[in-house]
């Protein structure tokens, strides 16, 4: 690395994101560090929208992903890549100005070969991705994600968030390109297949983005159905990437269909909805006690119908019907 400080080599993935690219690049700009020790390359999917022409207004680099999904485009940004150090993120974020100077420290050992940070949710966030963020801590609580914001010190780990993370070069040249097959987790298997290559992976409390969440029922439904798919094509690779939570979750359906089948035919239907009342119920109080606004403590029921059922329903999809063709999806 440069005495001067390494360079670093920003990587996007995007596809139809001009309404969220302005935003993300103008907190890039905005670094606290030497602007010709970084460069930031779009890897554009193929967007129909104003992406492209954006980016470019930026002088960024721009390059086509042509199978437009994150996976394909991480390596293809990848392979343009000039930096010490490769950073991936993605284009709903912001970032602080002390983003990339705050993880340099961390690589002075020549083990870690990956460092992650923290994301913490915009404060203008809508209440609905108020209650999605209350879920990923949730989700957190029981370490079936990589998204952490409550890190009092820097602490190896086996994985590090996709939108938030730093690698040595020569870490990456070890495990690129990763598998164009898989529709996402594909930070999940990359971060597995750098500890395989014998490096450590570190997350820290100081490198720190704001990750904005989705802002639709409709948007969250498809991130987790994809999540889901995703997670189990990892997960038939390597078992051990697959959490109890997301076994749990993926049988949600089945679950639920057989717990009403059983109340029903045991007379006891109404109790199987007053269960389902008193859940919604003790899950808002639960986020109302952990300070979250009325507004969108309200949202959570409908924020954990939605991540159960379309978890569920992705994850039975690749478990009976694997998917073959991730391309344009």
């Amino acid at each position: 690395m440069m005495k001067n400080g390494p360079l670093f080599s920003i990587v996007i993935p995007v596809r139809n994101e001009g309404a969220l690219l302005t935003r993300c690049l103008d907190s890039l700009m905005k670094l606290d560090y030497p602007k010709d020790r970084f460069e930031i390359i779009v890897s554009d999917g193929l967007s129909t929208d104003n992406t492209k022409e954006l980016a470019r207004n930026y002088a960024v680099k721009v390059v086509d992903n042509n199978k437009q999904v994150v996976v394909s485009g991480r390596n293809r940004g990848f392979k343009e890549a000039a930096g010490d150090i490769v950073v991936f993120t993605d284009a709903d974020c912001t970032f602080h100005t002390q983003w990339l100077r705050n993880s340099i420290k961390y690589f002075a050992d020549d083990k870690i070969g990956g460092v992650g940070g923290v994301t913490f949710m915009p404060p203008e966030s809508s209440s609905f991705e108020k209650a999605i963020d209350f879920l990923f801590r949730l989700a957190e609580f029981f370490q079936a994600t990589a998204h952490r914001k409550g890190l009092s010190a820097a602490k190896e780990v086996n994985d590090i968030p996709g939108c938030n993370a730093f690698y040595r070069k020569e870490a990456l040249e070890r495990v690129m390109p990763v598998d164009e097959n898989l529709l996402t987790a594909e930070d999940v298997w990359m971060n597995f297949c750098v500890r395989k290559s014998g490096y450590k992976l570190v997350q820290a409390p100081d490198v720190i983005l704001w990750h904005y969440r989705r802002n639709s029922p409709k948007r969250f439904a498809r991130q987790i159905y994809r999540f889901a798919i995703g997670r189990l094509q990892v997960g038939k690779r390597c078992f051990g990437l697959l959490n109890i939570f997301h076994i749990i979750c993926g049988l949600s359906i089945p679950f639920f269909l057989l717990s009403a089948i059983i109340f029903y035919l045991s007379g006891a239907i109404d109790l199987f909805f007053k269960s389902g009342i008193i859940f919604f119920i003790t899950l808002i109080l639960l986020a109302l006690v952990k300070k979250m606004a009325i507004k969108a403590a309200l949202n959570m029921p409908l924020a954990i119908i939605i991540f159960a059922f379309f978890w569920s329903a992705g994850f039975l999809r690749e478990l009976f019907f694997p998917l073959k063709d991730i391309k344009g999806k």
